[in-house]
């Protein structure tokens, strides 16, 4: 699927990067241990409801996590639809959130803090523009810790130079 770009006065408007992003958590509780706890975020809200925005009964409570930059990472817990079936750890391709850090050190540390809680924790994995480690959250969601490169501001350029033909060349690939 392609699309015509944008004319002069139907230009979207810029984004100035993402406020938060949201999930589902299973454990409001849990869920705070890990972001606030081990991961150091502050809790910045958790706002308790009995009506969903529209209108209708729903109890839940949404959890906001501030990060360094003043954006957030957010949860729902829906006590009263708790849908185990979205808490299984899957595959980062299918959802993961990468939380960044200040350097390689800052990565060693979380990894040794999150070991010491207990948790798996893959890597560091040299990505070639970012190192990471992996480990899952209370909720099952894959949680990427990583930290720039040397060259990461290089990688991306160069890469962006060609990134719509990548994409148009993916498109264009007889199905499997």
């Amino acid at each position: 699927m392609t699309s015509q770009p944008p004319t002069p006065d139907t230009q979207p408007p810029p984004i100035l990067g993402a406020h938060h992003v949201a999930f589902r958590c299973q454990d409001a509780e849990a869920t705070r241990h890990f972001y606030e706890d081990l991961l150091g975020l502050e809790l910045a809200a958790a706002l308790a409801f009995d009506e969903s925005p529209g209108g209708g009964p729903l109890r839940y409570m949404h959890l906001f996590f501030r990060m360094g930059d003043g954006r957030f990472i957010a949860f729902f817990d829906l006590p009263d639809n708790p849908r185990p079936e979205l808490f299984r750890p899957s595959s980062g391709f299918n959802r993961h959130i990468a939380l960044e850090l200040a350097d390689a050190a800052g990565l060693a540390a979380g990894k040794a803090l999150l070991e010491q809680a207990g948790l798996t924790v893959e890597g560091p994995i040299d990505h070639g523009f970012v190192q990471s480690i992996y480990t899952y959250d209370p909720n099952g969601i894959q949680v990427e810790l990583t930290c720039r490169s040397a060259t990461h501001d290089a990688f991306l350029s160069m890469e962006g130079l060609h990134a719509r033909t990548a994409v148009d060349a993916w498109a264009q690939r007889p199905p499997a």
